[in-house]
């Protein structure tokens, strides 16, 4: 088989890239803001006809939504860069990023970056943040989340099923990865996309995942899973996407290390 050379730029789950998240975040904070004072200044003459509080009710409102992802934003850039832990309260990571992620993608097109770009630095960024929290972070059930292509393509073993019915032959780096978890003690799953992970992390109920995928299923796994925190590792693709992809077994390893001595 001619191997492709398609390995993301971010395929080591370093921090290397962040940045352009980061950047496209605060500008698509900078529209936000925009777009609100462009619609208060269109309704703010009605609003007072129908009561004289109503508009004081909209306008504490839309500060207050100003106030959160700002405020949230501001956390997220200064927890990111610097790897401390400066995300209280730690639900504004989440509101910020589920408001701001889609206006970055758009914004992205429009500087001509590709959505897998925008997603490897969000990758990037979430570690950070894992790194910066990781006293928070209970070990207690760790589990290696792993997408089903790193599996050789014409292996006939059932591993999505159970992981143990792999073979241990080599031919692929399951038996690794299996090999690495039981060092650890810490058990796997293999899905073949997202709704079977989903459903594997409802049964498993892990307090913390170590996930190995392409950049469009981590990505939404980060959010699907919150707030069960998660550390991305970005596979590699020498045969192009979703066919005996590779991932850097070194980075896993480093995430477990992570884990366990995040308390430390």
């Amino acid at each position: 088989m001619q191997k492709i050379n398609n390995k993301p730029p971010i395929a080591n789950g370093e921090n290397k890239g962040k940045g352009i998240f980061l950047l496209l975040s605060i500008l698509s904070l900078l529209l936000v803001v925009f777009l609100m004072f462009g619609l208060w200044y269109l309704i703010a003459p009605r609003l007072g006809s129908f009561h004289p509080y109503f508009s004081l009710a909209v306008k504490i409102f839309l500060g207050l939504c100003l106030i959160t992802i700002s405020g949230g934003l501001f956390l997220i850039v200064l927890s990111a860069l610097t790897e401390r832990d400066f995300l209280f309260p730690h639900g504004e990571k989440q509101i910020t990023l589920t408001v701001l992620f889609p206006i970055n993608l758009i914004l992205g097109r429009f500087f001509g970056l590709s959505k897998d770009q925008i997603r490897q630095s969000f990758v990037a960024v979430n570690n950070s943040l894992f790194k910066a929290t990781r006293k928070r972070i209970s070990p207690e059930r760790i589990l290696i989340l792993l997408s089903h292509c790193l599996q050789d393509y014409d292996c006939p073993q059932k591993v999505t099923a159970d992981y143990r019915n792999c073979r241990m032959c080599g031919k692929c780096q399951i038996c690794q990865i299996i090999e690495l978890g039981d060092n650890y003690s810490t058990p796997l799953s293999i899905a073949t996309g997202g709704t079977l992970a989903r459903k594997v992390v409802v049964e498993r109920k892990p307090t913390v995942i170590v996930a190995v995928a392409c950049e469009r299923d981590l990505t939404a796994g980060i959010q699907d899973v919150y707030p069960i925190p998660v550390y991305g590792i970005l596979n590699q693709r020498p045969f192009g996407p979703c066919i005996n992809t590779k991932v850097d077994l070194k980075e896993i390893e480093k995430a477990i290390g992570l884990i366990l001595n995040g308390r430390q």
